[in-house]
Parts: C-alpha cells; structure tokens; sequence
C-alpha cells in the first residue's frame, strides 16, 4: 500500500490497515513501507483519539469518535469469531491426523509384534564379518600375560583355522579393536 492509497481510507480504516501491518513489525517499519512519516501517522491518529499501546503492538481507541469505536469492536469481535474458528478447525484437524496415526499403528501392530520377536532371537546371534589384519607398523615388544585355559584354547583353534596370519598379528588385532572399541 502507498501513501495515497492510505491517505484515501478513513482513518478508522488506516488505523485498522495499520495495525495489520505491525503484526511482527515496527511502527517505523510500517511508516517506510507505507511512505508516510512517524509523526504524521502518530498526530493523525491521536488526533482521533488512538494512541499506540506497546503492550499489544498496535493502536487503541481511548475516546475518540464514537462510530470509530462501535466500528473497531465490531472489527474485534469479528477477529475473535475468526481466531476461534481457526483454532477449532486446527484442533479438529490435529484430532484427526493423530487418530489417522493411532489407525496406521494398529494396522500394523501385528508386524510390529512379529519384528520385535525377531529382534529378540537376534540378539543372541553374532554375525561373522570377514577377518580384516591391520598391517601394523613399528618394532615388536614381548610382553607376557596370562591368559585362562578356554580363551587359550579357542585361540589355539582360531590360528589353526588361519594359518595364513601370524599370532603376533592376530593378538596385536584383537587388542587393537577392544581398545579403539572401549577407550
């Protein structure tokens, strides 16, 4: 809207324009959109009997002409039938999108059901990934360490079954993982 475009309405209607536009705005804002000044619009208003109410954002009649005021509570509670009604609609609209959702989990709670069984029996199986031997670089170092007799064993049987790595390779490995695993 323009200067002359504002300047046509009354000024029920420019302060009801006005208003709109500080919706998440300034007044300073509004002014330069609109190509007016500050003071014009503050004097014109207040003239009339509207003064501008920080808390609320917008200007309010405090006396003014009376067919102004029966004007602004008609626009008000037109407003307020208005906000009402979208607020019901929305409400309706989330009521239905969550019994929509709540309908699509019970259709499929059966394979829900049947996943989570699966996922249960799963849980005691291990999945074998391929042995992967990282070359490690650097000199060797002894180090001596007790080790109990059935992890020795399994060990034992493990580099029987991979003769292809050394010992040394494969112990350097296993610590290699646990380490990067639980620091």
């Amino acid at each position: 809207m323009n200067k002359e475009e504002f300047n046509s309405l009354s000024v029920f209607d420019q302060v009801k324009t006005f208003n709109e536009l500080l919706e998440g705005s300034s007044i300073r804002k509004v002014c330069g959109e609109i190509g007016i000044s500050k003071t014009t619009v503050r004097d014109r208003f207040k003239k009339n009997g509207y003064v501008f109410d920080s808390s609320s954002n917008k200007y309010i009649n405090l006396g003014g002409h009376e067919e102004d005021k029966k004007k602004e509570i008609i626009s008000n509670n037109k407003i307020t039938l208005v906000n009402k009604k979208e607020k019901e609609i929305s409400y309706k609209s989330n009521l239905e999108q969550m019994y929509n959702e709540i309908y699509e989990l019970i259709e499929l709670k059966d394979d829900l059901k049947n996943l989570i069984k699966k996922e249960k029996l799963r849980e005691n199986i291990i999945e074998i990934q391929e042995l992967k031997i990282r070359n490690f670089e650097g000199d060797l170092k002894v180090k001596s360490i007790k080790v109990y007799d059935e992890v020795l064993e399994l060990f034992n049987a493990f580099v029987d079954n991979h003769k292809e790595f050394k010992q040394q390779d494969i112990v350097s490995q296993a610590f290699w993982e646990f380490l990067n695993k639980y620091k």
